[in-house]
């Protein structure tokens, strides 16, 4: 973070990219994959939406996927951030070059208010009164943090002035907002648009910056955090990390007359980590938190938003920062492995969107030149700072957090280390030699990571040193001497981790690497959700659970190096499952087969045994009739099925996100109707009793009903829907739903979909 030298409470520092060297071939073939697809990206096609908005006729057709959508733009902050941080590593002229184009043809777009966009103003007006857009501030944040970027590391005079003018038009903007429409604006995802303003505040020192990013601090959010409450069920997590990221951007830049937001910062990590976190250090299901601690039963194959987890390790770096808390950098190094590492696919360098955490699914990645989801462009700068958090320094020494093979050189400190991390059976052996040294006293810190149960072997030139133990970290204070040669020996073992919600369930580690077992390639077909995000399907039978033979499950999971069986030479483990070989391996390095990260621990013929598979197959048949679905009050699912309305907009209700409208307002969505008998269901709540509503398809008026009071608070209601005229195999219907009920209103939960109502499936 190069603003960091502007921000208070900084105990420790980051290293510049170009003082550290990937040597790891893993981590440094990572690396280059991604640079040389984004080398190919045309920068013509990634601005022609700032062109056309400007005016100019396009010097090339924009990108498909999400660039011909309302989000358009946002790939070219990415891209900028990519580049910037491309060019900090090893300042290659090329970089330098695309940038200093961009940021000239930027400038030439910007209209003479600062407004620089790839779509046209009118967006903003639309969140502003409540009418459906997609998340135009979200855009502008990647945007704007995108030049921001391109400025610190290149001190750009040009991008410097648009990034001013730029924040005067958000600054008037904000300005001139009524309480009301702070509030509609908040309801609408908005990225990280508190971060990227008090970063311009930081560099200009223009206080107006500093107010318009508060005016995105969310503070009734911020006060329930703060207070320790969960709050996150229903939240839509990549809307709150970026928000919490804001909120501790603020301690950092006012310093501790702004703690509150320290605080509330960690509390959230705390709450997220401890009760919403996965085995690979990821989150959510279906882009949105659930209620804490309901985690298996929210694994399906929309688990772990890649962009989620890219900010979840910058909130943990900065906490980091401040603290010195060795247990962010636990998680930021756990998660880097098991999460980030993980999403990429080794050969071809394109990146994931969901991660599933229900066993039997596979990776699906992003297209080169056809997708840019968000997490394509997160996924640019994941890939592109991949030495981010290997050392950090402050004026005692050097902290070494991330056990990577790597090269550092500390220029002003005249210090030159060469780190060297190989895998020796059962033990992590790491070696530092000193290739340069300062003639002087100085520490190193050796962060003691969380999965190692035993004492670490520190050995110096050859001989055994006792290295200090302070707060998880081995320290070591002494005037070292050139070709020193310090030796690190840490022992891994298998670990079970299992999940709060079921005892049962089991997820397999060793020392810092996730392991998942294999389960084959056959049919592995992919499917589309929202906005053309590709994810897999999973229409064939996978065992995803353990029947353990004449063992009691705890007495199977304390003795787990009995029944995982390690290969020798390396990190794979065999296990024997009902007469089936199961391989467990490294789970950031699977990428062409199925796999299983969770199992579910069974006694051979047991009850629950029997139970658990007359479930399967009950939610097999639900699944198997239901042909539509929109997750309602998802910006991303809703626009994808066409979502129009008048007083309407989306709130959440203990957790349940729901979508009203008004007095004689309405709202419609397009769905896909097939040529058989269906069901349109949705999810009513007996709070609104009595309130009437109209569903009409295509124009005609389907039912006219009043919300009823059921057993459960929560109730669903289906319809039954003619048949259509036409025997097309499908057809787009648009359902449309209106508010009978004068001033009150008529809301919908949870889930709306279409379902097929044949006998045989019932």
């Amino acid at each position: 973070m190069n603003t960091e030298k502007n921000c208070r409470n900084i105990a420790i520092y980051e290293f510049a990219y170009d003082k550290i060297k990937l040597t790891d071939p893993e981590w440094s073939h990572a690396f280059r994959l991604e640079e040389e697809y984004l080398a190919t990206l045309n920068p013509d096609r990634l601005l022609a939406g700032f062109l056309e908005t400007a005016g100019y006729r396009p010097k090339a057709e924009r990108y498909p996927g999400w660039e011909m959508t309302e989000i358009q733009g946002h790939t070219l902050g990415h891209f900028l951030t990519a580049a910037a941080q491309i060019y900090a590593s090893a300042k290659n002229p090329l970089w330098l070059e695309k940038m200093d184009y961009i940021i000239e043809e930027l400038y030439r777009c910007q209209q003479e208010d600062g407004y620089l966009f790839a779509s046209p103003r009118e967006i903003f007006d639309r969140v502003e009164n409540g009418q459906p857009a997609w998340v135009p501030w979200y855009t502008m944040h990647k945007i704007l943090s995108g030049i921001i970027k391109v400025y610190e590391i290149t001190n750009h005079q040009t991008a410097y002035r648009i990034m001013g003018r730029l924040g005067t038009w958000i600054a008037d903007r904000t300005e001139g907002w009524t309480k009301e429409i702070r509030d509609r604006v908040l309801s609408v995802e908005y990225g990280g648009m508190n971060d990227c303003l008090y970063d311009l505040f930081l560099i200009t020192g223009e206080e107006r910056f500093a107010r318009a990013a508060h005016q995105f601090d969310e503070r009734t959010l911020f006060e329930a955090l703060h207070d320790q409450k969960d709050v996150l069920n229903g939240l839509h997590a990549n809307t709150t990390i970026p928000k919490i990221l804001g909120a501790l951007k603020r301690y950092m830049v006012f310093g501790k007359t702004e703690k509150f937001y320290l605080v509330t910062a960690q509390n959230f990590w705390e709450i997220v980590v401890k009760h919403h976190t996965y085995a690979t250090g990821g989150n959510s299901e279906w882009e949105h938190f659930g209620e804490p601690d309901v985690l298996d039963a929210e694994r399906t194959a929309c688990n772990c938003e890649t962009c989620n987890t890219y900010n979840m390790l910058k909130l943990s770096l900065w906490l980091f920062q401040i603290t010195g808390d060795k247990k962010y950098m636990d998680y930021y190094d756990h998660t880097k492995l098991n999460a980030i590492l993980a999403s990429q696919n080794p050969e071809t360098g394109m990146t994931m969107y969901f991660q599933p955490m229900e066993t039997g699914y596979f990776k699906v990645f992003t297209t080169p030149y056809s997708s840019f989801w968000c997490c394509t462009g997160s996924g640019m700068e994941n890939f592109t700072k991949l030495q981010e958090g290997i050392y950090f320094h402050n004026e005692e020494g050097i902290y070494i957090c991330r056990y990577v093979s790597s090269d550092l050189v500390w220029t002003n400190g005249r210090i030159a280390l060469k780190m060297e991390v190989v895998i020796q059976e059962d033990t992590l052996a790491v070696r530092i030699r000193f290739a340069e040294v300062p003639g002087r006293k100085f520490s190193l810190y050796l962060r003691i990571p969380d999965w190692l149960e035993e004492d670490t072997e520190l050995f110096l030139n050859g001989t055994y040193l006792k290295g200090e133990i302070q707060n998880g970290y081995v320290f070591i204070s002494r005037e070292w001497v050139q070709n020193d040669m310090l030796d690190l020996h840490m022992k891994m073992t298998l670990k079970i981790q299992g999940l709060p919600d079921n005892e049962r369930v089991a997820a397999f580690s060793y020392g810092p690497y996730l392991l998942s077992a294999g389960l084959g390639n056959v049919m592995m077909d992919m499917t589309v959700t929202g906005v053309d995000v590709f994810v897999p399907q999973k229409e064939i039978t996978v065992k995803d659970y353990l029947i353990l033979q004449d063992v009691e499950i705890n007495d199977w999971k304390k003795h787990i190096e009995r029944y995982l069986v390690k290969e020798k030479g390396r990190v794979a483990f065999r296990l024997n499952n009902q007469g089936e070989e199961l391989i467990f391996t490294p789970h950031y390095a699977r990428y062409r087969d199925r796999y299983g990260i969770y199992f579910r621990l069974y006694k051979k013929e047991s009850r629950e045994l029997v139970n658990l598979l007359e479930k399967e197959k009950q939610a097999k048949r639900l699944k198997n009739v239901m042909t539509d679905v929109i997750p309602v009050g998802n910006d991303q699912y809703e626009l994808a099925h066409g979502i129009k309305g008048e007083k309407t907009d989306t709130m959440r209700l203990n957790g349940h996100p729901y979508r009203f409208c008004r007095e004689d307002g309405w709202f419609s969505y397009r769905m896909k109707l097939q040529n058989e008998k269906q069901e349109l269901c949705m999810t009513l709540c007996g709070q609104d009793v009595g309130n009437s509503y109209r569903i009409v398809v295509d124009g005609v008026t389907l039912v006219e009903d009043v919300v009823k009071k059921e057993k459960d608070e929560f109730y669903q209601a289906a319809y039954q829907l003619p048949l259509m005229s036409k025997p097309d195999h499908e057809k787009i219907i648009t359902v449309k739903f209106q508010n009978l009920t004068g001033e009150g209103t008529f809301r919908i939960f949870d889930e709306l979909y279409l379902k097929k109502c044949d006998e045989r499936n019932k």
